[in-house]
């Protein structure tokens, strides 16, 4: 990661992996909340919404995980 700061580029050696993470745990947020969602709707009889929300939220929970743990990372491609 490069860091501008008055005409100065500064490299920051795993800066990406912050990234990721902050990313990651953002989507644990929302995948918590999607899941809970589902789960309250599908005991109101809501099946197709709550199937969605349960889908929605199982794979961004799947995606926080990958981020966290490095197996993905999306800024990979232009570091070489």
């Amino acid at each position: 990661m490069v860091i501008k700061n008055k005409g100065i580029d500064y490299y920051i050696p795993g800066g990406e992996r912050i990234l990721n993470i902050g990313l990651g745990i953002m989507l644990i947020f929302f995948a918590i909340i999607f899941i809970l969602w589902g789960l309250f709707s599908r005991k109101q009889k809501n099946r197709i919404i709550s199937s969605a929300l349960l889908a929605v939220g199982t794979i961004a929970l799947f995606t926080s995980i990958l981020l966290l743990t490095g197996i993905y990372d999306p800024y990979a491609n232009h570091i070489k």
